[in-house]
């Protein structure tokens, strides 16, 4: 049907493009007319015009004439999806060359993957000859087309137009709308540095000889009828064969994450962090659990309140009650919500009735019985093939713990959010990521019980990163956006919006400030962006400051690969706790499938005593697996504490796996349900049943089942929803004392359960 489809829109196009003169219509004006109602016409013209640049790249890149056909098409796709996003639009060339290597490069790289899994001759023929004259020669022009690609816009541009596609400098400054002698010195520099980074690669070429390997470069011509299938697949979704919507969309995806890298301004760093799960949650926990009762006046250490414009808070807090409950960490992984204890045990997800959480995460509530997360107002459809990402609108919700539904709607979006310290309102920044201007936050105050709103009056260009436990100060990001040194710095403000202490100097990019909880230091990234000429992956790095001193400690031992995503203190400040992804090197093409590892660690505020609680790995570069990270105590539910194991373990529960001797053991629809003192155990049409016994006190704990007379010994662990059962099924041998399997020990059988929710 496809290829039906195809036939007939190549065999249109191909009867009206020969016909069709030579445009006068400038590149602007053809992309104006394409945008405003998708003019084929137009749309050929652009392929007429760039084509053969493009198709030499492709056969040059791949050193395969049917590759270089598949990416001359998919370059095409390419425009057609992006034409909107190309600026200015009269460097539709030097896009178009960009765009071209890139897609020739993954078609290259995609086909050698299919080599390697397939099992062919030693040599393919096509793929073994290159299509230039001589080793050298390809040599000269692979390198050539690399380094032009690499070039910034302003002197790729020129080349394209002059050395490329034969224009002269007079056409090519009217193109461009600037003085010829402009052009011409732009020229210049670029033929200079290609000149250098060739030497630089053990190519030296005179003028004579670069002017040589450009008219290289510029001899190639668009095979018969592939400028008429370029238009078609591109203009018509419907007809893209499958291996060339492969690769452009591989190449969608490689410009879109590019995107999100090559961002220079702090404004856009924030909102990616933001985005993508790097949010700052703020907490405001007791030191100890012991403690009799939280420090007022005497809170904040020597120094803190030396400022010029002491303001009295405008709202008074109770004092936050003494801590109980369970020491824990609070995490996003892989879309749920995750409660783990610090010793890296006893794992939970408490995501409830399938929502699926942004990888801003959640805050624990002061009192541990409530989470404060964000919750899309709406499910947007995925994104297709092109499509510029969209802003979601995001709905602050509260949420007790064990809740099955999102909770309470506040009604209201932000992007930052913190408890106050009584837990009764909740701080709010909404912000627009607008990269060459100020952030413009609102900053609000919410009301927990009644949802009312209340202004808060601080800087529009701040962005609250966390609240004092007092009450009286807020911790913020000021942003300042500038193209060539932007700048972020860490400030206490008051509640009234007057300055009260600035904690960072303009020395480097600060952001995302955490008070520790007995208020003495604040946790915060710093920033390090490429140099210009080497553009890349900003930086971060972990380091506190000391309130009263202003001295800066480093974190230490963070990996040199790592992306850190969020961080927070433990609720006695003598820890803290962050979570980081990989960075791979190389291009975005070349890691934006590979395997990414994230982890959660905890360590000493300068970055001792490091422990790995969890990683989690993920396909991409840019895939989120690990996010937010929150740390506090969890209220204990005294009605489910008081139940015995007995209790909690009623009702069906669904076999995940089972491993027999150390193997895996294939299970048809099988579960195991306790009733009582009764255990049933069903898989497919076989069912076994009999009493059962435990023992709590033990450790690990027993469990002891009687099932068809046959008496079994075993031990279990139970946590929350998830059980564990590890049994040896000779009631003479030994009880099993690990939950393995292993052939030929008492760890026989190992069952591995999850509850089933009615």
């Amino acid at each position: 049907m496809t290829t039906a489809k195809l036939s007939d829109t190549i065999t249109r196009l191909g009867q009206r493009l020969p016909g069709v003169r030579a445009s006068a219509a400038t590149d602007p004006e053809l992309l104006a007319r394409f945008l405003a109602d998708r003019n084929e016409e137009a749309f050929a013209q652009i392929v007429r015009r760039h084509g053969a640049v493009v198709f030499g790249v492709c056969r040059r890149v791949t050193g395969n004439y049917h590759l270089a056909e598949d990416a001359f098409q998919a370059v095409f796709v390419v425009l057609a999806a992006k034409a909107a996003s190309v600026r200015p639009r009269n460097a539709l060339s030097a896009w178009l060359y960009g765009v071209a290597y890139r897609t020739a490069l993954r078609a290259r790289t995609m086909s050698d993957r299919r080599r390697r899994r397939e099992t062919l001759v030693e040599k393919l023929p096509e793929s073994a000859q290159a299509e230039t004259d001589s080793v050298e020669g390809a040599d000269i022009a692979g390198l050539l087309d690399e380094e032009i690609a690499r070039l910034p816009e302003h002197q790729r541009l020129p080349v394209v137009l002059c050395e490329l596609e034969g224009r002269s400098r007079q056409e090519g400054a009217e193109q461009l709308g600037i003085p010829e002698g402009t052009l011409s010195s732009r020229l210049a520099a670029a033929r200079k540095a290609l000149a250098e980074r060739l030497r630089q690669r053990g190519v030296v070429l005179s003028v004579v000889g670069l002017t040589a390997a450009f008219g290289q470069l510029a001899e190639a011509s668009v095979p018969p009828n592939l400028t008429a299938r370029a238009v078609a697949v591109a203009i018509t979704p419907g007809v893209v064969p499958a291996h060339v919507a492969d690769l452009s969309h591989g190449v969608l995806r490689v410009m879109f994450f590019q995107k999100l890298k090559a961002v220079t301004l702090v404004l856009g760093l924030i909102a990616i962090a933001v985005l993508t799960g790097g949010m700052l949650l703020a907490r405001d926990r007791e030191p100890t659990v012991n403690t009799p009762s939280a420090p007022t006046a005497n809170f904040l250490p020597v120094g803190f309140g030396d400022a010029p414009n002491p303001v009295q808070p405008t709202a008074k807090f109770a004092d936050p009650k003494p801590q109980k409950g369970s020491n824990k960490l609070l995490f996003w992984r892989n879309g749920d919500l995750v409660l783990i204890d610090p010793d890296g045990k006893n794992e939970k997800k408490i995501s409830k009735g399938g929502i699926r959480y942004h990888s801003s995460g959640a805050l624990l509530s002061p009192d541990g019985k409530q989470l404060a997360v964000l919750i899309p107002a709406q499910i947007l459809p995925p994104l297709k093939v092109g499509e510029e990402p969209r802003k979601p609108e995001r709905k602050l919700h509260v949420r007790g713990l064990d809740e099955k539904k999102p909770g309470t709607d506040l009604g209201v979006q932000c992007q930052m959010y913190y408890w106050s310290p009584d837990g009764t309102e909740i701080a709010c920044s909404e912000f627009e990521d607008g990269r060459d201007k100020p952030p413009d936050a609102k900053h609000f105050l919410v009301n927990v019980k009644t949802k009312k709103q209340t202004d808060l009056k601080l800087p529009a260009d701040h962005i609250i990163t966390d609240w004092s436990r007092d009450g009286k100060f807020f911790v913020t990001t000021r942003v300042v956006p500038d193209k060539e040194k932007p700048q972020a710095r860490i400030f206490l403000m008051n509640r009234d919006g007057t300055e009260h202490k600035a904690l960072t100097d303009e020395k480097q990019i600060a952001l995302l400030g955490r008070l520790s909880p007995d208020g003495k230091q604040v946790l915060f990234h710093i920033l390090t962006l490429p140099p210009k000429e080497k553009p890349g992956q900003p930086r971060r790095e972990l380091a506190t400051v000391d309130v009263a001193t202003g001295k800066l400690t480093k974190v230490e031992d963070v990996p040199l690969n790592a992306e850190i995503q969020a961080s927070c203190w433990s609720p006695d400040s003598k820890k803290i706790a962050y979570t980081w992804r990989q960075v791979h090197e190389g291009k975005p093409e070349d890691v934006i499938d590979k395997a990414t590892e994230s982890h959660l660690v905890i360590c000493d505020p300068d970055g001792k005593n490091q422990k790995t609680l969890v990683t989690e790995k993920g396909r991409g570069q840019w895939v989120i697996t690990l996010a937010s990270v929150d740390w506090g105590f969890v209220a204990d539910d005294p009605k489910e504490d008081a139940k015995t194991d007995e209790e909690k373990l009623q009702g069906k529960w669904k076999v995940v796996s089972v491993q027999d001797g150390g193997r895996e053991v294939e299970i048809e629809d099988a579960t195991v349900t306790f009733v009582k003192d009764k255990m049933i155990l069903k898989d497919g049409n076989r069912k076994l049943e009999g009493p059962f016994k435990l023992d709590s006190t033990k450790k690990p704990k027993w469990i002891d089942a009687t099932m068809s007379e046959r008496k079994t010994l075993g031990i279990y662990e139970l946590d929350g929803d998830n059980l564990k059962i590890c049994i040896n099924e000779d009631p003479n041998g030994e009880r099993p004392t690990k939950f393995v399997s292993e052939g030929g020990t008492p760890n026989d059988v190992l069952m591995i359960l999850k509850r089933e929710k009615p």
